[in-house]
């Protein structure tokens, strides 16, 4: 009898753990490897906002982001379903970057924490946001920052 209320003791501390993680996590983001590895939030825009052009993306890096020449990780920023792995990302050398050129409407934003040769350090973080004014173009959104950001969002080293 006594084994069977430790077991049932242990079952219920790992569900009631089980819930807290769940309850203090976001939703918004993905660490590699499970338990110690990086970590990357986008911390704003929340998840379903409304926001103007141009717009900051505000990110949470658990690791020091800069330009790849220094050897730090760096993130992509890919837009409507596109790829954080070929051309077309925006890059993101500290925990802010500015968003512009996107057309009014519901649009995805993707973070992708890179290491300094652009491949995939593992966290992604995803949210949706709607474009209520601003731009009036479609394609592509440019960058307005993100220090250190380069003259072409788009480049590939």
């Amino acid at each position: 009898m006594r084994s069977s209320m430790s077991v049932r003791t242990v079952l219920v501390a790992t569900l009631a753990f089980g819930a807290l993680a769940m309850a203090c996590s976001n939703g918004t983001s993905t660490s590699a490897g499970g338990g110690g590895g990086p970590t990357l939030t986008i911390s704003s825009p929340a998840d379903g906002a409304n926001v103007s052009e141009p717009f900051t993306v505000k990110l949470d890096a658990s690791v020091p982001l800069g330009d790849p020449s220094t050897g730090e990780d760096h993130v992509h920023l890919c837009f409507d379903g596109a790829s954080c792995d070929s051309s077309g990302y925006q890059l993101v050398y500290a925990d802010s970057a500015q968003v512009q050129g996107l057309s009014p409407g519901q649009h995805t934003v993707e973070a992708s924490l890179r290491n300094a040769n652009h491949s995939a350090v593992g966290p992604t973080a995803t949210i949706t946001v709607t474009v209520t004014g601003g731009a009036t173009s479609s394609g592509s959104p440019s960058t307005g920052g993100g220090s250190g950001s380069p003259s072409s969002p788009y480049s590939r080293y």
